[in-house]
């Protein structure tokens, strides 16, 4: 990651620290302090990316179950609405401040990059896989990140580091039924052919092609489940 320091880097920090150690945490102030330098600065692109990012960061440094306070801010966030002036929409990157949250999907698919293993050894990439399933629990959906982890896990090779496991086991843990639920739709991404949410190289040796969530494809990864996915 780069060592340069985005804007308001700091400011996101200590406000972020505050709000996640302090023992009664002031919800709503937190998200108008967070809000307020996005929607009345003139880089509201940079300042909201930077937000993010923090939120992410704090979030790898937390086990799942500790998680809480951040899914509630991202979730009051996207509760704000249109801001700051319901008639003048402001848009970034294609998406509505606050409702589409912007930024926040392709921030979270920058921490699939320098979370996941070999670049962490911890148990950072399990935490962020926690946090993504967990705002997915909460309507904010980040299902084809979670299908990226579970194939890299399951669908790639015999041998599977414990790292792996375990930030798949995040996706069972609290999606049982929103997995089951989207397997038996055969919910696709980009059609059946989407080479993003295609199959892993044990799954196609198995003559299986198709893209997405399926049935075939759940009751692979609980019978690999089941054998213990042999473990470095």
């Amino acid at each position: 990651m780069s060592t340069v320091q985005p804007p308001l880097s700091g400011y996101y920090r200590a406000l972020l620290r505050s709000y996640l150690t302090t023992a009664s945490p002031d919800l709503a102030g937190t998200v108008h302090a967070f809000a307020t330098p996005v929607e009345k600065g003139a880089d509201s692109q940079d300042r909201l990316w930077t937000a993010w990012g923090e939120v992410i960061r704090q979030a790898s440094l937390r086990a799942p179950e500790d998680q809480t306070r951040l899914v509630d801010l991202v979730v009051a966030l996207r509760d704000r609405g249109v801001r700051p002036d319901p008639a003048k929409p402001q848009v970034i990157w294609g998406q509505t401040l606050w409702t589409d949250l912007p930024l926040l999907n392709s921030q979270m698919r920058e921490a699939w990059n320098w979370a996941a293993p070999p670049e962490t050894s911890d148990y950072t990439w399990r935490n962020v896989n926690g946090f993504a399933a967990r705002l997915t629990v909460a309507g904010i959906d980040f299902g084809l990140l979670g299908l990226w982890t579970i194939r890299s896990s399951l669908e790639e090779t015999t041998q599977v580091s414990t790292i792996e496991l375990m930030a798949a086991a995040e996706w069972f843990k609290y999606l049982t039924a929103q997995l089951k639920q989207w397997s038996e739709a055969d919910r696709q991404f980009d059609g059946s052919d989407d080479p993003a949410s295609a199959p892993g190289k044990l799954l196609l040796k198995e003559g299986f092609s198709q893209s997405g969530f399926s049935a075939t494809r759940l009751s692979y990864w609980q019978r690999r489940i089941r054998e213990g996915s042999t473990q470095r």
